[in-house]
């Protein structure tokens, strides 16, 4: 028969070649009945114009519905609909009468072979509204999949009769007919089956997944039909929403898919570790993801691990993940990814690992990037960071650090601001000293001075009690239980009962030898002398700050000063400038090993100063450690 879309032998409102059934098999028009005495009537033939023209007419609305992407392109296909553009309730997708592919069927299996090494390669074969698109997947070192683009065509490519607008091709792959140049459905099976030999691999039963598209776009259909009849292909996943998908989302497809696949080798984190006796650096792998490990759909694992930076500054360190553990010179685990993050110089970083599939792992806490080459782990040279490891690490002397504290100021913003310099202070060697083994810190503050010979000495005006060398953490919580109090004169402070106290504090490191001691004064004042220096008091105790200051430095102590500078202008008298002479030159003697200015010398940096050194021998270590070097 000759239908009115012009294609012999074919439906006249799909296009779809006649097989001879009484009913079209795609849109159920009827083809063929039995023959009949007589003559057709006027009307018998109006009436099966009517019918046929009803039937295309509702068969490119469906088809412009479901391909139509946004209302401007709906309105473009209008015009070819045969019978006019659809009104009010056509315009909707009505339904296509087919019901898609649920679950994959079959595709695990050929994953698992796949892994297994029972065929080399697996092809997944997708036909989306774009074009024709095959994937191929390969295990590559360590089990891990390897997706490859087999091959792709366009549909204009590929049969030439598709309209070049984009939205009318789609109106045409979803069937639609209209008043366009027909595509012979013959040629267009033809066309694919073309593509697919090219394609596929030259042997027997080649084994092929297909991604099925959605119900209802009808040479899509056809493709798959045909595809199907070439390989006998195991039936994939269809696409999510409400079009099949087009060429990326097909890639992100087959990658949901593999990422099911188990773990053949542990994925690592590519650490450094320092000996604790010897100092000596080795490299460490650290299991984020042991072999085995298999991920459900959409599923994810995550691994916490915390590093520690090395000893000198805040770096980028990288952190590649490889596949099992390298040998001595580095090779043996591909790597699969490189990341890299700050860390700050003994500073420990709490890091979440994110797996997502093999060969797929994130770092997503704290914010990272991956290293150079946008995450490409042949960027970075695994072997060339294992042989740049330092070759050993010594770590410092212990520090013993003592403040003095004047807690008596003109007003209470004075005295808060050196107590918060020294719990600053406090605080940032408690971070590099987080186990308290290696650094011990104490304490005495002091205000004015006691007449020990009266009575009416009031309270807060005595020497604040020591706090003994402990850990940093915990000097920190008693220093907040210290208060300030108001001066009453601004020439002297009680700093020389305050040496001698702690010149009798018992060390926080009895009988080691290798400790560096150090007493840090905090203060605006000087001491008082012992005896009375012209307008300058003495101390009422007679204690002679020149005695402490010497059995300080016997015992090993370097003693350095904080000094509030000056305020105001000159004094104008004698006495007045006898009083600053002799504060200049305590202080000159006090500050004889080093002196830190409270404008100049930040927490940080007074902090950085007064922790010994670590030594380093070899060059600086561009991984993380796997352990606090303290």
């Amino acid at each position: 028969m000759t239908g009115r879309c012009g294609v012999d032998a074919a439906c006249p409102v799909c296009a779809t070649p006649d097989e001879h059934h009484a009913l079209c098999t795609v849109c159920g028009w009827h083809l063929h009945d039995d023959p009949v005495l007589g003559e057709l009537t006027a009307r018998d033939r109006e009436s099966a114009e009517a019918a046929l023209r009803a039937a295309e007419r509702a068969w490119d609305t469906r088809a412009a519905a479901l391909s139509g992407r946004h209302p401007e392109g709906r309105r473009r296909l209008a015009e070819f609909i045969r019978g006019g553009p659809p009104t009010g309730d056509e315009a909707e997708l009505p339904g296509t009468g087919r019901t898609g592919h649920g679950a994959a069927s079959g595709r695990g299996d050929l994953l698992d072979d796949l892994h297994r090494g029972r065929f080399e390669e697996l092809s997944f074969v997708a036909c989306a509204p774009d074009g024709l698109h095959m994937i191929r997947v390969t295990v590559g070192e360590a089990g891990i999949p390897v997706q490859h683009d087999a091959g792709s065509v366009t549909w204009r490519s590929a049969v030439p009769a598709f309209d070049a607008d984009d939205d009318v091709c789609r109106f045409q792959l979803a069937g639609g007919v209209g008043t366009l140049r027909l595509v012979d459905r013959r040629e267009f099976d033809a066309a694919v089956r073309g593509w697919l030999t090219a394609c596929l691999p030259a042997v027997p039963d080649p084994p092929v997944v297909l991604l099925g598209p959605l119900p209802g776009w009808e040479l899509l259909r056809r493709a798959a039909a045909v595809v199907s009849e070439a390989c006998a292909p195991r039936i994939g996943p269809q696409a999510d929403g409400a079009e099949p998908a087009a060429g990326p989302a097909i890639a992100d497809t087959v990658r949901r898919l593999v990422r099911t696949l188990p773990l053949l080798a542990d994925h690592t984190l590519l650490l450094a570790r320092a000996d604790r006796d010897s100092g000596v650096v080795r490299p460490h792998s650290h299991v984020l993801f042991p072999a085995g490990s298999r991920l459900g759909p959409g599923e994810t694992a995550t691994a916490e691990v915390t590093v520690h930076g090395g000893v000198t500054g805040r770096d980028a360190l990288y952190l590649p993940v490889l596949a099992g553990a390298p040998a001595a010179d580095g090779t043996g685990a591909p790597a699969v990814t490189v990341h890299q993050v700050e860390v700050g110089a003994l500073e420990p970083a709490r890091l979440t690992f994110v797996l997502r599939g093999p060969g797929e792992v994130d770092l997503v806490a704290p914010g990272a990037h991956r290293a150079e080459g946008r995450g490409d782990p042949s960027a970075v040279d695994v072997p060339r960071l294992l042989c740049d490891l330092p070759w050993r690490i010594v770590p410092p002397p212990r520090l013993e650090l003592v403040f003095t504290v004047e807690l008596s100021g003109a007003d209470h913003a004075e005295t808060e601001e050196r107590l918060t310099f020294v719990r600053d202070v406090v605080g940032l060697l408690a971070r590099r000293d987080r186990a308290g083994t290696a650094i011990r810190v104490g304490a005495v503050g002091h205000y004015d001075h006691t007449d020990y010979e009266s009575t009416w000495a009031k309270a807060g005006t005595l020497l604040r009690a020591p706090v003994s060398a402990r850990p940093p953490a915990e000097l920190r919580a008693a220093l907040d239980g210290w208060s300030p109090a108001r001066r009453r004169q601004d020439t002297v402070s009680s700093l020389e009962d305050a040496l001698r106290e702690v010149a009798g504090l018992p060390s926080g490191y009895q009988g080691a030898a290798d400790v560096r001691r150090v007493v840090l004064v905090v203060a605006r004042r000087p001491p008082a002398p012992p005896r009375q220096h012209g307008v300058v008091p003495a101390c009422p105790r007679g204690t002679d700050w020149r005695t402490a200051l010497a059995r300080l430095r016997s015992d090993g102590f370097r003693v350095l000063t904080r000094v509030d500078p000056a305020a105001g202008p000159a004094p104008p008298d004698a006495a007045g400038e006898q009083a600053r002479r002799y504060a200049a030159e305590a202080w000159r003697i006090l500050g004889a090993d080093g002196a830190f200015r409270p404008a100049a010398d930040p927490a940080e940096e007074v902090a950085r100063s007064l922790a010994p050194p670590w030594r380093q021998e070899g060059p600086d270590c561009r991984l993380a450690f796997a352990a606090p070097l303290m």
